[in-house]
């Protein structure tokens, strides 16, 4: 039986998420796939209050839900799917790896890096120093893209 193919964005606050987010959306849609958006929350650190942490993690949460409610809405008005979203909460990288060995219908991560000389955090890391230990290939969209070569590009067959 063949498995629908999932696009994997990662949802963090850099300006460059929504070219990631498009492309994601328009290739999910256009070979009738899937989106994940998965949401990444840090550790916090022991604190001698209890209360004090679980009120933080749960104010971390809040907002973590609030970003995927935010860019599920965005891709439902792109393609009209409905994104899996997903909460983790640790460090960033082994947070990613360890959620592409569980879900082995995630075909591609799409990224999309900053403007400037340097492509951002996450382009820098999964791109570059973990690129080989992730299972699956890594896209990252150009910063300075249009969204309506981000559209062509998602489209092509080729």
């Amino acid at each position: 039986m063949k498995h629908r193919s999932k696009f994997l964005v990662i949802i963090d606050d850099t300006p460059e998420l929504g070219s990631a987010i498009r492309f994601a959306a328009k290739r999910a849609f256009n070979t009738k796939g899937g989106i994940v958006l998965l949401n990444i929350t840090q550790y916090s650190d022991p604190q001698q209050w209890q209360s004090v942490e679980e009120i933080m993690i749960q104010e971390s949460r809040d907002e973590a839900e609030q970003k995927l409610q935010k860019w599920s809405q965005i891709v439902h008005d792109i393609s009209g799917a409905t994104a899996e979203v997903i909460i983790k909460e640790g460090v960033t990288s082994e947070c990613i790896i360890e959620f592409l060995q569980e879900d082995d219908q995630i075909r591609f991560l799409v990224l999309a890096a900053a403007e400037g000389e340097e492509p951002g955090p996450l382009v820098s890391l999964l791109a570059g120093k973990k690129s080989g230990v992730l299972p699956i290939p890594v896209v990252v969209i150009p910063s300075g893209i249009t969204n309506d070569s981000i559209d062509d590009l998602a489209s092509r067959a080729d």
